[in-house]
């Protein structure tokens, strides 16, 4: 579902797989920006998203009420505009990133659950988490050999693709761009676990 971030991304997959015969599933991730944010609220009832179509709270547990709220930098909503303005840090982000990038590697791995993974933009895993003091630990233990061979989604249908994004400062590739990456990047790949 559109707008969810890394947090939403690790936690439904682990869901997902745990109610799943494992030696069936082969698993793909695309990670988000590492600048979305999600906190669980049972007490949250309602549409909190003014700014966009999604169901905000949202959730992934079968037959239980959403209760995972997203914010976005740029959502006007409450949450949005208070967790923005008083509790987030850019490092802090990609530390969070991190975590849920390793807690699904851990997982999948643990249980011996094919997978793969890419990013959706460079900004997500940037080189620079490797020499960062709150991030070089947690960036080492990433198994880099387990991602698709491109720097990201975004990036490679930009350059790559051969077909030109929907209009000129566009941040998501167009349906066509889309399905030149699944082509020509995810298939080669799904098709090595075949």
């Amino acid at each position: 579902m559109g707008s969810q971030g890394n947090g939403l991304i690790s936690r439904s997959i682990i869901y997902e797989c745990s109610r799943m015969e494992h030696s069936e599933l082969l698993v793909g991730i695309m990670w988000s920006g590492p600048d979305r944010h999600d906190f669980y609220n049972s007490r949250v009832t309602y549409d909190q998203n003014i700014d966009y179509w999604m169901n905000n709270p949202t959730g992934f547990v079968y037959n239980q009420p959403p209760s995972w709220v997203i914010c976005n930098v740029h959502w006007q909503n409450e949450q949005s505009k208070n967790y923005y303005k008083n509790f987030h840090d850019n490092t802090g982000a990609y530390i969070s990133t991190l975590e849920h990038i390793l807690f699904a590697q851990m997982y999948l791995k643990m249980n011996n659950i094919k997978y793969f993974m890419t990013t959706y933009m460079d900004e997500v895993l940037p080189n620079t988490l490797a020499q960062h003091p709150h991030t070089e630990h947690l960036y080492k233990q990433i198994d880099f050999d387990s991602f698709l061979p491109v720097s990201s989604m975004y990036t490679w249908c930009k350059d790559s693709s051969g077909l030109p994004l929907p209009y000129k400062e566009a941040t998501h590739p167009s349906t066509e761009q889309h399905k030149a990456f699944v082509d020509k990047v995810v298939w080669p790949r799904v098709k090595n676990f075949m």
